[in-house]
């Protein structure tokens, strides 16, 4: 073999040595740039972003239960409206006095020696009647019905027991009965301190005159020490 073919070869030999150090350098350069993959980091139906995601949806930030409770209103209680009528004072002992409103253009309003009256002024007869009776409290079922029995003309009244006087602030002992189509009430207030209760009795024989004394009665209030 010549000179010149063994250059030729030498300079091919060398030139694909070269070519294969230049591609074991690329194919290196190549495997360094690809991170392989962490287990879980795929999955099925979407991303793990997209999980976190739907986690969030699930379960609100404590921020936003806060905003929640600053949404609910305060719930106020309404107080009751005042009572409709003229204001009625009423002594009833040595420090207490009995607190009453009605309507001037539905009642009139008398005053006896020991007795007050609301005289219905439309149609029928009705009204509310306020006085004293002695009584003691371990009676009081009896004395009430024995009481509206002579006041309704000898009619069977019913003892109920003891409830607030139609929404007022007063409890009493409640009595009924009924007469030739007239209704006939009563409530036995015992006085605090003493023997003596006070008595409101109410006679009515139609609906509306019912709910005209039943506002009356649902006025009443007491004053202790005023004196």
């Amino acid at each position: 073999m010549s000179n010149i073919s063994k250059n030729l070869l030498l300079a091919l030999s060398l030139v694909c040595v070269i070519a294969l150090i230049v591609f074991c350098i690329q194919l290196i350069v190549l495997n360094r740039g690809v991170e392989p993959k962490e287990q879980g980091s795929v999955v099925a139906g979407g991303s793990q972003q997209d999980g976190d995601e739907q986690n969030g949806d699930d379960e609100p930030s404590g921020d936003a239960s806060a905003d929640d409770d600053d949404r609910i209103p305060d719930i106020q209680q309404t107080p009751p409206p005042p009572p409709q009528g003229t204001r009625r004072s009423i002594m009833v002992s040595e420090n207490s006095n009995l607190i009453i409103y009605a309507r001037e253009e539905l009642f009139d309003y008398e005053v006896g020696d020991i007795d007050w009256w609301f005289t219905y002024k439309g149609e029928g007869n009705a009204s509310l009647g306020i006085s004293f009776l002695f009584i003691t409290f371990q009676g009081m079922a009896a004395h009430a019905e024995q009481f509206l029995n002579s006041y309704a003309g000898g009619e069977e009244a019913s003892f109920t027991g003891e409830e607030s006087i139609r929404g007022s602030q007063l409890r009493g002992y409640h009595v009924s009965t009924q007469r030739g189509g007239e209704t006939f009430e009563a409530w036995l207030y015992p006085l605090i301190g003493s023997d003596d209760s006070l008595v409101f009795v109410i006679n009515y024989s139609n609906d509306q005159q019912r709910d005209a004394l039943y506002e009356v009665l649902s006025s009443l209030s007491m004053e202790i020490g005023i004196n």
